[in-house]
């Protein structure tokens, strides 16, 4: 284990406190409201009067602690202008608020001021007007471009222009690229087998009234951290941002809640293996969180089938199994990232009830045990985290984004494909059912913006060329299959709602009230590929119930399309490829 940095950084409250910087003031700080308003009284008592805000989501704050919320009726929000904002990015910066105020008529409008919402609330007998700062900085991010980040603020005087206050939120972030640009790495990938930053730090972490919606500062730290090592290495790689067959090693940032000084700690070595969250055995069908995986080899082994198990990167097994029966072309693989955990479950249901039906078909219902393994690590300490460090494999790459040998996890998909001549892939998917964001690199995730809040569960159909006409009678036909299951439309048009309130124009049509993609790949391997969608990462209890149960009749809705012909079996490969 080497380690390329230890260091604690102060917290800027305590700053603040110590060494005023005036005898009244505003401050805008990276902490709850209990912190900013222990440290207000703290200042009171020493004579200094002082108000302090939250640097991240401010407008949201503003509402959540200085709106009366009661008899308002209407909300018309003037977003900022500056011309490094990211699109969409001040609307999205006050998510969820539609869904807070769902009986407010709330309307966005194009402002003239870079750093200032002007707020209009409208009562039944009143107006009030505000203007509300959201303190940001332009800064270089890991990849050198410019953007514009929230940051700590400090306000004297309303009438002069206040200054950026240094927080250790902040700090932390640059400190960890600081140590990465001096440290002489290899020349090719891959950099290291484990690099981790452990962070134990303060901020905030609150739950909201909406959904699986909360504000959570040390989340948003993990998933920046995360996506911005990731940049940082291909860049040395010369591959572009976003690009997912890097193996640059296992990128772990562990952020973890402490009081006081911010610790700080940049390893690079081998995994370091802690106890890991017991879930325990659970009822299949009554599911309420991810499956512990010795569950999911004893539901293996109670389907039967024949196995073609293969191994992980770390050593783990990636089981699969081929079922005997009719032979209609079907694989169906779960858990290629594994913080997306309803399709583990809903997989296996699915086969339990497709082997009932005497049907034929091949299931690989954790393809990447490695994530799975560190997921439930993370998830002791993080449990509500989104945790994207365990998404792709401990090279660090996509499974899918593998194309040539040593195919590894990826085995196990491919010999599907050809154990059942496969015509249809259902690769059951999840993304965050809560908002997905980076504040030190200008808070709109890169190039993900319509994946950064919910919109339901929904489905892409990926097609080789030629077949669009057959793959979109697919998807009607499946879409208006799953609109008849008990509560889903009602849970899609309420997220696709606030969604569309937020961030505009949903990016794909709906189909039955089912966001559904059609998408022409001709480097698939079998004619057709579905990938399923449900906000399953950080819920539990009847969500995650509900979660796996749309993931299981997804499967078995496809599986009836598919034997009843819908996806022409003409279209199936003569050969396939060797695993």
């Amino acid at each position: 284990m080497k380690t390329l940095l230890d260091i604690q950084i102060s917290r800027a409250v305590d700053q603040l406190l110590a060494d005023p910087p005036g005898r009244c003031f505003e401050a805008w700080v990276f902490e709850d409201e209990p912190t900013r308003r222990s440290i207000e009284a703290a200042l009171r008592a020493a004579g200094v009067s002082a108000r302090l805000r939250s640097a991240y989501k401010p407008l949201l704050h503003f509402f959540l602690e200085e709106v009366q919320l009661t008899g308002l009726t209407a909300v018309t929000i003037r977003t900022p202008s500056h011309r490094l904002a990211s699109e969409r990015r001040f609307e999205l910066e006050v998510y969820p608020l539609a869904g807070l105020l769902a009986s407010v008529e709330l309307r966005f409008e194009a402002g003239d001021d870079p750093l200032h919402y002007g707020v209009l609330l409208e009562y039944e007998t009143r107006r009030n007007e505000h203007r509300v700062f959201a303190p940001n900085v332009e800064r270089r991010d890991p990849l050198g471009d410019a953007v514009l980040a929230p940051c700590g603020w400090v306000q004297l005087d309303p009438s002069v222009p206040g200054a950026p206050l240094q927080t250790e939120y902040e700090t932390a972030f640059a400190a960890v690229f600081e140590a990465l640009v001096a440290e002489p790495w290899p020349e090719v990938a891959p950099f290291f087998d484990t690099l981790s930053v452990a962070v134990e730090t303060g901020g905030i972490e609150r739950r909201l009234s909406y959904g699986d919606e909360c504000i959570s500062t040390r989340e948003a730290l993990h998933e920046d951290l995360y996506f911005s090592i990731r940049e940082f290495f291909q860049l040395r790689a010369l591959l572009p941002p976003g690009d997912r067959t890097l193996r640059l090693g296992q990128v772990v940032p562990d952020i973890r809640c402490s009081d006081g000084a911010t610790r700080l700690r940049v390893t690079v070595g081998p995994p370091a293996t802690e106890e890991p969250c017991a879930d325990g055995e659970q009822v299949l069908p009554q599911a309420t969180r991810p499956l512990d995986p010795d569950q999911i080899a004893t539901e293996l082994d109670a389907l039967g089938g024949e196995r073609f198990d293969t191994v992980s990167y770390r050593g783990r097994r990636v089981m699969a199994a081929e079922f005997s029966g009719r032979n209609i072309g079907l694989v169906v693989t779960a858990g290629q990232h594994a913080n997306e955990t309803s399709g583990l479950v809903g997989a296996l249901r699915a086969a339990a009830e497709l082997k009932k039906r005497g049907l034929g078909f091949a299931l690989v219902p954790l393809e990447n045990p490695d994530g799975y393994a560190l997921h439930r690590e993370l998830r002791v300490a993080n449990p509500r985290h989104i945790n994207h460090a365990a998404r792709f494999s401990a090279a660090g790459d996509d499974l899918s984004s593998r194309t040539d040998p040593p195919f590894g996890e990826l085995k196990a998909r491919r010999e599907a494909y050809a154990r059942t001549n496969a015509v249809l892939h259902v690769n059951m998917h999840g993304y965050p059912a809560h908002e997905f964001t980076r504040p030190n690199t200008g808070y709109v995730p890169r190039d993900s913006l319509e994946w950064a809040i919910p919109r339901g569960f929904f489905l892409i159909m990926h097609f080789r060329p030629g077949l669009r006409d057959p793959a979109t009678k697919f998807l009607h036909e499946l879409s208006a299959r799953l609109a008849e299951l008990p509560g889903l439309r009602a849970f899609n048009q309420a997220q696709i709602r606030v969604f569309e309130a937020h961030l505009g124009v949903l990016p794909a049509p709906v189909l039955n009230g089912i966001v559904c993609t059609l998408k022409e790949n001709p480097d698939l391997i079998p004619p057709f590929a579905l990938t399923t969608e449900f906000p399953d990462e950080t819920i539990y209890d009847d969500a995650f119930q509900f979660a796996h149960t749309v993931q299981m009749t997804t499967v078995l809705e496809a599986a009836r399309l598919l034997e009843a012909g819908t996806l022409a079996t003409c279209t199936r490969p003569s050969t396939y490829p060797e695993a």
